[in-house]
């Protein structure tokens, strides 16, 4: 029989029973995963961090030194005896006629004016034709805080230019001791430096207050000159 010839290209004869294992493609490596930045703090960590090395006080209320009886006794007792002689200086002032303010009292009902002053204002002051340019309300004040307030109000008042105010001192209805700011105020507005600034005042009608304020008319405020000083 007759040798089979074989083709004049063959590429793969070489390979002719060389047996290849089956298996599966090897994976390619997964990317890395990003680094999650550190967590943030809390607030407890954040607060722990700020008081280490820090010591508790054992007990942290601070009791005040006892005050001395006798001190305060004396201190009471001057400022009434500093009251009273204030208190009969207005008084014999009054008397001798030489007193700044003619101060009329009925019952509730308040007035007072200097000597001075044009009756017919003080008929508008009364019932209430001037215009309230400006208020205070003493209410929940103590008698040295309602004086400090009291003077503010007044000299800034006239600095401003305003002739009427509103003072309310209420009518102490709901204390034993009746209205008390009211009888320290008259004398406040008619003594010291506030007299040189008050002209008149009197009970404000009931629906500015009634007998628990009072209209106060102010000066006029200096009018400065139109010529520069040299």
């Amino acid at each position: 029989m007759a040798k089979k010839e074989e083709p004049f290209h063959a590429p793969f004869k070489k390979l002719k029973g060389v047996k290849v294992a089956s298996g599966k493609r090897a994976s390619a490596p997964e990317p890395a995963k990003p680094k999650q930045p550190p967590a943030e703090p809390d607030d407890r960590e954040i607060f722990a961090l700020a008081m280490r090395g820090v010591t508790p006080l054992g007990n942290d209320c601070i009791v005040p030194e006892p005050a001395d009886p006798v001190d305060i006794v004396n201190s009471v007792r001057e400022s009434i005896r500093r009251q009273d002689r204030e208190v009969i200086d207005t008084l014999h002032a009054l008397v001798r006629g030489t007193a700044h303010f003619d101060i009329t009292c009925t019952g509730e009902y308040l007035e007072g004016h200097t000597i001075e002053l044009d009756p017919r204002t003080m008929a508008k002051l009364k019932s209430g034709e001037l215009t309230v340019q400006g208020h205070l309300d003493l209410h929940g004040y103590t008698k040295q805080s309602a004086e400090q307030a009291l003077s503010s109000f007044i000299l800034s008042s006239h600095a401003l230019g305003h002739r009427v105010v509103l003072v309310i001192h209420g009518r102490g209805l709901k204390s034993s001791q009746g209205p008390v700011l009211k009888e320290h105020l008259i004398r406040w507005l008619t003594t010291g430096s506030l007299s040189h600034l008050v002209l008149a005042f009197s009970s404000a009608r009931p629906c500015d207050g009634g007998t628990g304020a009072l209209y106060v008319l102010l000066k006029r405020r200096p009018k400065k000159s139109r010529w520069n000083r040299p």
